[in-house]
């Protein structure tokens, strides 16, 4: 989170009272030479006064479909997890293998890819990670047996966590604070439009059965290299795309991030004074940012990464850092582990059977429940910069809770459809606001280390919601959905311990 910005911003306005405006007057220089005012502050009223313009545009669209893309890989497996499980002849215990292990994967890959972001750059990782992950999520529609599949699928995982947290921590320092709330928001709004894909796809393709493709090629295989092309897609995008300059100043290469700013602005004349400030900084034998940081080798990254991650627990994060594992786990424990095993719950509670008219019906419902959650995504775009991150995390918390609870009491396919419509739309806002929240609670250095420490813990639980949803599906799933209930009100208590903050911060 960026401090002191209130002072740089009455900094600016003083000077934009003046007849150079381009020019900063002799008392802001004073500021700057006894460090009131920081690269960070400069960077801002650069990236504020560029705007939202046409280059922020395709980084917000390639971002989109970055994530969309690892939508597809994560909830496609829930559709089309019978049609695999058929073919493989897998038994429950298996069948919840299939899914816990791109989990696997994602836990790794938070891990490793969030720090190496930090050490090697945001675009170079998205570049790979969703590389990696479209290509294995392609490989696995190829398996001829269930082992193959499973470490395709774990490869593609490790891929999936890469690119999620580090997408964020890059839209989040290529927009200025007045909207970054509403451009983050925009971008975790792809996360809706990639499940209604993967349902819409899933209807397309799934219940056309075996008769319409070869003996060797089941509709499952298409429908999982459909869902593998956004990935590859955002990976070459990415490749038109720059890098942030943040990571370039962090790293002390203020020659990279001065001619990314000059290219990423439309008139650099408009923003000369914002760059030549950062360059007197970053010159400042004071300023920690003044020696550029080469590459590590293996050895030293894999040391850097531990060291990234402790930081997290030392005396000035320790706490934010628990407080956030508390908030973030319970709505991912609850939200995939019933939305991933939810077409068997709505077979199970209509009676339906395996044909191909009962798959199409439990799809059309998987999309109705998907397209519930665009009024909670277009709420959160709104309400973000408004009414603060905490509130608006509160409350829809509160809500998710009472939701998913009345599924413990109302049984019936119609009361159970329109329950997990009303679950998806309030819980929209959470995942957006976390989006928003994990960037600005820690410092540029362990942003995407940060994010991808949680995310690895986002996953480990994802498995647990996974595991206890596929045991109890059968016999009793009121466990898991009143144990969901109540962690999410432990969540909405432990969110009034956050402070106090708005997307713009």
């Amino acid at each position: 989170m960026i401090q002191g910005e209130p002072e740089y911003q009455s900094i600016q306005n003083d000077s934009s009272q003046s007849n150079s405006p381009d020019m900063m007057r002799d008392s802001d220089t004073e500021k700057l030479l006894r460090g009131s005012i920081t690269v960070d502050h400069v960077y801002d009223s650069f990236i504020q006064k560029t705007g939202f313009n046409f280059k922020l545009f395709c980084i917000v669209t390639c971002s989109g479909i970055g994530l969309l893309s690892d939508t597809l890989e994560v909830m496609g497996i829930s559709y089309a997890k019978n049609y695999i499980k058929n073919d493989f002849i897998l038994t429950r215990l298996e069948e919840s293998v299939l899914v816990g292990v791109l989990f696997a994967g994602m836990l790794i890959g938070g891990l490793f890819w969030g720090t190496a972001a930090d050490i090697y750059g945001r675009r170079s990782v998205l570049k790979v990670s969703l590389g990696m992950n479209g290509t294995f999520a392609a490989l696995s529609a190829l398996s001829p047996n269930f082992a193959l599949f499973c470490i395709a699928r774990l490869f593609s995982g490790i891929g999936v966590g890469g690119s999620i947290p580090v997408i964020f921590s890059y839209v989040s320092e290529w927009s200025h604070s007045k909207i970054r709330g509403r451009v983050i928001s925009t971008v975790a709004t792809c996360w809706m439009v990639g499940t209604v894909m993967a349902a819409g796809f899933a209807l397309a393709i799934l219940p056309q059965g075996n008769q319409h493709y070869s003996q060797y090629w089941q509709p499952w295989r298409l429908y999982l290299v459909v869902c593998s092309v956004p990935s590859l897609v955002a990976a070459l995008m990415y490749h038109l795309l720059p890098e942030t300059p943040a990571f370039h100043l962090g790293r002390g290469e203020t020659e990279l991030a001065v001619a990314i700013m000059r290219n990423y602005s439309s008139d650099a004349s408009h923003v000369s004074s914002e760059i030549r400030h950062i360059k007197r900084l970053v010159e400042d034998k004071a300023t920690p940012r003044n020696r550029p940081l080469s590459n590590p080798g293996l050895l030293v990254s894999l040391k850097e990464m531990f060291l990234k991650i402790a930081v997290l627990f030392s005396v000035s994060l320790r706490r934010m850092t628990f407080i956030c594992m508390i908030v973030i786990l319970p709505v991912h424990f609850g939200y995939y582990g019933f939305m991933l095993w939810f077409p068997e719950y709505v077979k199970k509670t209509s009676g339906g059977g395996d044909g191909p008219d009962d798959d199409a019906k439990v799809f059309r419902e998987g999309l109705y429940v998907a397209m519930a959650s665009f009024p909670g995504n277009v709420l959160s775009i709104i309400l973000s910069d408004i009414v603060g991150v905490k509130i608006l995390l509160v409350v829809s918390l509160l809500l998710s809770a009472g939701s998913i609870f009345l599924l413990y009491a109302f049984h019936s396919p119609h009361q159970v459809l329109l329950l997990s419509c009303l679950f998806n739309g309030v819980s929209a806002p959470v995942f957006n606001m976390v989006d928003i929240l994990l960037p600005a609670l820690y410092p540029t250095a362990t942003r995407t280390s940060a994010f991808g420490f949680h995310t690895s813990l986002i996953r480990v639980v994802m498995i647990i919601g996974n595991w206890l949803f596929a045991k109890f599906v059968d016999t009793s799933p009121s466990v898991p959905i009143v144990l969901t209930s109540a962690l999410l009100l432990v969540s909405a208590i432990a969110t009034l311990a956050l402070p106090r903050l708005k997307a713009a911060h």
